[in-house]
């Protein structure tokens, strides 16, 4: 049987050759030796795959999983599925990792009992700017929480919503059988991130910037969807709807209800206030989360949590 090796880095790949060599390349460059790049080729049609062969004849820490096109999450479970690290980090293909950013984490997950390794991100390039929103998900504070309590996954900005700043024993995963859920077509990190953590009982949140995230590719997915508003605002809506069911049925619920209304109320209202949309559209998304609220059986909690966000949110439906 081969012997596990220390962190294992699942990266999903589709159409992406432009790219692809730059980010192959910075795994290569790691410090750390003994790790596995899982590099899932999602049925891609360009020369993603030849570039992917090319870099395995030159390190066969490259391993290469070809399978039919299912999208990022499906790429994603099987690499996690395929992983033999200890640890598991994931990478973008579009993006590309700092020489020792998996020597910091094997060295912080030695450091105590750890479960998630959260980590710093450099945006590139840096003109045209980013909306600081960007800058407040992406920056993190050293510290480290010893136990599991909202304030960790609600109260840290950098916990939500991308997985690929962040590090994961493989333990914590395979006993709560993580997975992406691959009917999201948006928000499948957050859903992801949102459900893992309570089953997580040690985090360890690091300053250094240990990846880099290309903020500007065109094409992307997130880009093209955020030109329609309604679309990603609805997605957002069965996200949450996902969260939602997931912690009822995992006893989160009950203990953590109104930690949970909160973020959903935040995650959402002012986004359908502001949007760019109809009347009867903004109407529409406001009426879908009162009913998810409803469903849950959490509107004395909403209003009682924050009853400035729970009004508004009637109002507008």
């Amino acid at each position: 049987m081969k012997c596990p090796v220390k962190i294992s880095v699942v990266v999903p790949v589709y159409n992406v050759a432009e790219y692809l060599p730059f980010s192959l390349q910075s795994l290569m460059d790691q410090t750390l030796r003994d790790v596995e790049f899982i590099c899932v080729n999602d049925g891609s049609t360009d020369n993603s795959l030849k570039i992917l062969e090319d870099y395995a004849r030159l390190d066969e820490r490259f391993i290469i999983v070809n399978k039919a096109n299912g999208g990022v999450s499906s790429a994603r479970n099987e690499g996690i599925r395929c992983a033999t690290g200890n640890w598991i980090m994931f990478l973008d293909p579009d993006d590309y990792l700092s020489p020792n950013a998996c020597e910091r984490v094997w060295i912080e997950s030695e450091e105590g009992m750890t479960d998630i390794i959260n980590f710093g991100t450099d945006i590139v390039p840096k003109q045209p700017k980013p909306s600081d929103w960007y800058y407040y998900v992406l920056t993190v504070p050293t510290r480290r929480y010893w136990g599991f309590e909202p304030h960790v996954l609600f109260g840290e900005p950098s916990t939500k919503p991308f997985v690929w700043h962040q590090a994961f024993k493989k333990e914590l995963l395979d006993r709560v059988g993580a997975k992406f859920d691959e009917e999201l077509s948006l928000g499948e990190d957050l859903v992801f991130l949102v459900n893992l953590y309570p089953h997580a009982q040690n985090f360890a949140f690091i300053e250094d910037n240990l990846y880099n995230y290309r903020f500007m590719r065109k094409y992307s997915a997130m880009q093209v969807l955020h030109k329609n508003q309604m679309d990603k605002l609805e997605t957002h809506i069965k996200a949450v709807h996902k969260v939602f069911e997931y912690w009822q049925n995992n006893g989160f619920m009950e203990k953590y209800s109104e930690s949970l209304v909160v973020w959903a109320l935040e995650f959402l209202v002012y986004d359908i206030e502001s949007a760019e949309l109809t009347k009867k559209e903004r109407k529409k998304l406001a009426s879908s989360l009162i009913a998810e609220i409803k469903l849950f059986k959490l509107s004395e909690i909403a209003k009682s949590s924050n009853r400035y966000l729970y009004s508004l949110l009637k109002s507008l439906a």
